[in-house]
């Protein structure tokens, strides 16, 4: 059969491609996506030539032609015969591309699936895999209900952090981010209160609201010399978690007075531990299934809303506009889906 599939030519360019999909071998099966949904911070990288894994030649997937995007949800249309637990006609969140058909394979990571609850629908389903990668704050804090929290960042992957730590009982919880729309967005979700980096030094407004600083600080923004600011936000003895993946080196960072000294631990929570072994055992057995399962109930329970979050539904022929709108235009787009029904 025929699919469409986006890619990423070249910095700056995208297309699609018609490509012929064969019938699932035994270890593979067959979705028909409906909804996909843009990670900016990844997705952008690549769009703009910027990002690290472009010029490592041990990663050859990531060359253009490049097929962006890892989270989507469709209806299953072929199954093969060795996969159990899954069935034609079972609606599902999966690792998938931006294309209108997938075809799978449980050998690769990519080949996972996670049925929806009934009462969800297929857009907020296909933002659930980029959840994940906020929701590791709330896993890597361990312990997160009635502590303060602040995110510093408040992209899509900033806004699930926060949307996950106040679904974890994290309370109060603050966004900080200077695009107004961003905060709007964490105010429409629950947030307790947002700070404005124009209307003076971070720190000082933070402390007007918490006093001593946050127990639990988290950097979605990407930026490596966020890092040591976020460091200052947070409490003696506070944690700071990173979230954004902070593609570049941070300077001026005093470790002795703003880390050691302060008893600060500063940890990493890529969205991708949940598939490792060494970091399941040190947080408490969180797994890749258990994480997108209560990432799906959550969603469709209400626990955790998508409230202020997806600005922009488009046709995948509009990929390079939603891209130049998420660069460029950041007071208007931050959650973009793509609809692959005509």
């Amino acid at each position: 059969m025929k699919a469409i599939q986006a890619v990423i030519l070249e910095p700056h360019k995208t297309g699609l491609r018609e490509v012929e999909i064969s019938d699932p071998a035994p270890d593979q099966f067959l979705v028909e996506t409906k909804v996909s949904a843009i990670s900016a911070g990844t997705e952008l990288a690549v769009y703009t030539g910027s990002h690290q894994w472009l010029k490592d030649p041990s990663m050859p997937d990531w060359k253009f032609p490049f097929r962006p995007g890892y989270s989507a949800a469709g209806v299953v249309l072929k199954v093969g015969k060795n996969i159990t637990g899954l069935k034609e006609g079972d609606r599902v969140s999966f690792p998938g591309n931006h294309a209108s058909h997938e075809l799978l394979s449980t050998t690769h990571e990519r080949g996972k699936w996670w049925k929806l609850p009934e009462n969800l629908d297929f857009e907020k389903a296909a933002v659930a895999c980029i959840s994940r990668y906020g929701m590791g704050a709330s896993i890597r804090a361990g312990l997160t209900l009635g502590r303060s929290a602040a995110v510093l960042g408040l992209g899509i992957i900033g806004q699930f952090s926060l949307r996950c730590l106040m679904a974890a009982g994290a309370n109060p919880v603050i966004g900080i981010d200077a695009v107004p729309m961003r905060r709007k967005a964490a105010l429409a979700a629950g947030a307790d209160a947002v700070i404005d980096p124009a209307n003076g030094p971070i720190k000082e407004q933070l402390r007007k609201i918490l006093g001593p600083g946050a127990e639990i600080v988290v950097d979605a923004t990407g930026i490596p010399d966020a890092v040591p600011q976020a460091m200052s936000l947070a409490c003696d003895a506070g944690q700071v978690i990173v979230v954004g993946s902070p593609r570049g080196k941070a300077t001026d960072v005093n470790f002795y007075d703003d880390l050691h000294r302060r008893y600060i631990e500063v940890c990493g929570a890529h969205g991708n531990m949940l598939f490792e072994p060494a970091h399941i055992r040190l947080n408490g057995n969180w797994n890749i299934h258990k994480a997108q399962n209560w990432l799906l109930a959550s969603l469709a329970n209400g626990r955790l809303n998508l409230n202020g979050l997806i600005t922009h539904k488009i046709k995948p022929t509009e990929l390079t506009s939603a891209y130049d709108g998420l660069l460029k235009n950041k007071d208007e787009y931050l959650g973009v889906t793509v609809h692959w029904e005509s």
